[in-house]
């Protein structure tokens, strides 16, 4: 039991590269436990392989997206939206005169994408949920590696190894994140996003949902205004010509905009939907994905459980009011 614990720390602190080292005779950690009968060595390394290898999900959230920052590109496309949208919607020359009614929709449209803009400074500069290392709690350091120094007696501690960090070197809350982008240990783990260049946790999962609701309701409302205006345009079009055809030519500036307002509308909608179907189950998208891999999402007979689901009522008002959802109160397998 003792070895095992000590390969869980080396594993676990250590990357994937360090898992296919192979000494002088060319044999990997693997093969050396393979070759020596130890079985369960064997099963936990072959596991820890497993579990990072490249996949799908991994390279979306924390891979080669996740290294990647976005938001610069997303905060000129918002940008970018908003002038198109001026320019060859509101104040097109080749469109009728606005009137009163469009125009109000307009300069609506236009502040919802301001306050979005103030939203995605807020999630994306704002502290996810870090959990605190032991230098930013105390300010005594000492020459004992904070790792070793650890207090196994902290409430904190479910007897859950994997709650321990050896990057960070903390007992992290059970619901928490080592996040291999930020290099830091986020609380309630949702995923790494890119578009945001931050994770999306317990302090910022709020400002993350409000940013892509205000998103959402730019994108309907110019477009809603954009088709307006083109259709009240009466165009006299050629019966061999479609209507694309003619906004195409004689609309290139709206054209744009309205292909990439589709394409933010369908994104915010979908992350609006997804994130508020996980507030109302008390979930993240990281154990919605991993729900194998966290022993506590299981109950005595090994099925799906959620012990921190209270129902949706409960969960969307701890989490319009707090900005989160609670888990310091779980709900007992027998009564669900």
């Amino acid at each position: 039991m003792y070895l095992l614990t000590c390969l869980f720390l080396f594993v676990h602190a250590g990357t994937k590269e360090e898992l296919i080292l192979e000494d002088n005779t060319g044999a990997t950690p693997l093969k050396l436990a393979s070759d020596k009968g130890h079985r369960q060595l064997t099963l936990f390394l072959s596991k820890a392989m497993q579990t990072r290898s490249s996949s799908f999900v991994n390279k979306l959230f924390c891979g080669k997206l996740g290294e990647t920052s976005y938001a610069p590109l997303l905060f000129g496309l918002i940008v970018s939206e908003m002038v198109l949208f001026f320019t060859s919607i509101v104040a097109a020359s080749n469109l009728p005169k606005i009137t009163a009614m469009a125009g109000l929709w307009a300069w609506f449209g236009l502040s919802c994408g301001v306050c979005s803009l103030i939203a995605f400074r807020r999630c994306s500069s704002k502290d996810p949920g870090y959990v605190k290392r032991s230098n930013e709690v105390d300010s005594d350091h000492t020459a004992i590696d904070p790792l070793i120094d650890i207090n196994f007696n902290s409430p904190s501690w479910k007897g859950n190894w994997s709650q321990l960090c050896p990057t960070c070197k903390v007992i992290r809350p059970v619901r928490s994140k080592h996040c291999p982008t930020c290099k830091r240990c986020v609380e309630q783990f949702d995923h790494h996003c890119p578009w945001i260049s931050n994770c999306v946790g317990k302090k910022n999962k709020r400002d993350f949902l409000v940013f892509v609701i205000m998103g959402g309701l730019t994108s309907f409302v110019g477009g809603s205004t954009a088709v307006q205006r083109i259709w009240r345009s009466n165009p006299h079009i050629h019966p061999s010509d479609s209507l694309i055809q003619h906004v195409l030519i004689e609309h290139p500036g709206a054209a744009v905009f309205l292909f990439f307002d589709l394409l933010i509308f369908i994104a915010t909608m979908t992350l609006t939907i997804s994130q508020a179907y996980m507030i109302a189950r008390n979930i993240t998208t990281n154990e919605l994905w991993n729900t194998r891999r966290f022993s506590y999402l299981r109950g005595p007979d090994g099925r799906f459980y959620n012990p921190y689901n209270h129902g949706w009522q409960r969960n969307c008002s701890d989490f319009l009011v707090n900005g989160y959802t609670r888990d310091d109160e779980v709900v007992p397998s027998s009564i669900l």
